[in-house]
């Protein structure tokens, strides 16, 4: 596990997983950074991974910078197996207007 979610120690770290292997990263809510959306902390994050990929709806509607910031740097981005089965399976209010995309 990284002591941090971003820095040089964590980039070194990154390239070195083997073929299949996981990092756990540091809680990124530690960063004021994250809430803020800001630019430079989204860059850095995005670095660090080829894919992005969310599985929690919960923390899909706040305006984050790994919620909103990285997608826009990392292609493809995707909804995560448990985040379709969510609104596959939504029973959406009829007088609101909703726009899936998978």
């Amino acid at each position: 596990m990284a002591n941090d979610c971003i820095g040089p120690d964590v980039e070194k770290m990154v390239h070195e997983i083997l073929p299949g292997g996981v990092l756990l990263l540091e809680n990124l809510r530690f960063h004021r950074e994250e809430v803020r959306n800001e630019t430079g902390f989204v860059i850095k994050l995005a670095s660090l991974a080829d894919l992005y990929v969310n599985d929690s709806f919960r923390t899909a509607r706040g305006s984050y910078a790994s919620t909103v910031g990285v997608p826009q740097y990392l292609k493809p981005a995707v909804a995560g197996l448990l985040m379709e089965k969510l609104l596959l399976t939504a029973k959406l209010d009829a007088f609101r207007n909703f726009a899936i995309f998978l």
